[in-house]
């Protein structure tokens, strides 16, 4: 893709006098084969923290892109109330290490900390993630981002001998 084809697709829609330049769109609703490519403790801004899931599109038209997917496992939102996604969350977590090969431990549970490290190990799998996007009615400019995770096909392992080496 050339320049002029690249800017097509960025300008596509785009209101040049008033449109934001740092907007991150994001993936749209899909399925995608990802690898993970990180996974870390994050801190917040407002003193929480969260496991923050970065992964790469493998293949298909979003080849390339990152997601980032940041989980909280706060017991209690920001007004005191019981949060609502944290059986959710620890589910989607297990999950994830289930179809990334990692066996979670009772021990890797007992911190955030601690369950990044457990789940460090799935770095660079191959998982099929399931992406669903829908409004968000209060903050449109912030719309849901709903995920799940099953397993996916290893890629075949290239081989390479001699032959094919330039040297």
């Amino acid at each position: 893709m050339g320049l002029r084809d690249a800017a097509a697709k960025a300008l596509e829609g785009f209101d040049t006098k008033k449109g934001n330049v740092n907007g991150f769109e994001g993936l749209p609703s899909g399925d995608y084969v990802v690898m993970i490519d990180n996974i870390k403790n994050q801190d917040t801004p407002w003193g929480s923290e969260q496991l923050l899931i970065r992964v790469q599109v493998l293949d298909g038209e979003h080849a390339g892109q990152k997601e980032f997917v940041n989980l909280s496992l706060d017991e209690t939102t920001a007004k005191g109330n019981p949060n609502p996604m944290l059986g959710r969350n620890i589910k989607l977590i297990a999950k994830l290490a289930s179809n990334s090969g990692i066996e979670l431990q009772d021990e890797d549970w007992e911190d955030i900390e601690t369950l990044a490290n457990a789940l460090a190990l799935a770095e660079g799998r191959t998982v099929l993630m399931h992406l669903t996007v829908s409004e968000n009615k209060k903050n449109p400019q912030y719309p849901y981002r709903n995920y799940d995770f099953d397993e996916a096909e290893e890629p075949d392992e290239i081989a390479i001998d001699d032959d094919d080496v330039p040297f």
